[in-house]
């Protein structure tokens, strides 16, 4: 977990031993049949970064009312900060895993 405050300018790349070494560690302790991702069209981040004051999007772990598991995405600004304001654009509608998972190479 980072403890660094939001940078705009961070660099997010791993490497692809780092990603499988991550998810690996997440996996083993998943109950089975678990949500594993989710899976998201390039418009959707593309619609957030939009924004006025977009720097970068937050990731939510969230729930759906019959308690599955989804994922709510948001813009935040260069401090961080959510954009959630009465005219923000916030994302879900994704593509989860299960049931959705053909192509997911690091699970």
């Amino acid at each position: 977990m980072s403890t660094q405050a939001f940078d705009p300018a961070r660099d997010h790349r791993i490497t692809r031993e780092e990603a499988e070494g991550l998810v690996r560690n997440f996996h083993a302790q998943a109950a089975a049949g678990a949500h594993r991702s989710s899976a998201f069209n390039r418009s959707a981040f593309e619609q957030l970064l939009a924004q006025p004051g977009a720097a970068g999007i937050r990731i939510y772990h969230a729930r759906h009312a019959d308690h599955s598991p989804t994922m709510v995405m948001v813009a935040v600004d260069e401090q961080g900060a959510d954009l959630a304001g009465a005219s923000s654009l916030f994302i879900q509608n994704s593509h989860d895993c299960p049931p959705y998972c053909a192509g997911s190479s690091l699970l």
